[in-house]
């Protein structure tokens, strides 16, 4: 017999997002840097994954100007944690479908984000694209600029 879980993505208020932002991405740092300056901008929003009453996974989009790309309307992905538990299971590439509805609802042309090496082959799993050089980010490690064109 298996059991049924329960899973949810729905829009969140920042403050429920930074615990995973912490475990995940700022582990042994302080709490103070999982907050982000545009987490309570008028156009941020961040999306949870939600199984069972816990955040597995989430992420904050907010408009932001790529210089890399030409678009009229870009957002930026930031804090995209997934619980080390819960990894490899789905929850990750459904918030992102989700939030590509979300973007489209917002006349965003296309989103870009910082990939951590770890992350890169989930971003091309759902669109995403290399530009650039490998470039590295203090205390945080190598990344790739990615981008995905919204349709």
């Amino acid at each position: 017999m298996t059991t049924q879980l329960k899973v949810n993505i729905r829009k969140v208020d920042a403050k429920k997002v930074r615990p995973l932002r912490h475990s995940e991405l700022r582990n042994g740092q302080d709490f103070a840097t999982t907050s982000l300056l545009e987490d309570y901008k008028e156009d941020t929003f961040h999306l949870a994954c939600i199984v069972d009453d816990k955040i597995v996974t989430c992420a904050t989009f907010y408009p932001d100007k790529f210089i890399k790309i030409k678009s009229n309307k870009a957002y930026r992905l930031r804090g995209m944690a997934t619980d080390s538990q819960f990894q490899r299971k789905g929850y990750a590439s459904d918030l992102m479908e989700e939030s590509f509805k979300e973007l489209k609802k917002r006349d965003c042309d296309m989103l870009w984000c910082n990939a951590r090496l770890g992350a890169v082959n989930f971003y091309k799993s759902v669109g995403f694209k290399i530009i650039g050089e490998l470039f590295d980010i203090p205390e945080i490690g190598p990344h790739y600029y990615m981008y995905k064109r919204i349709k």
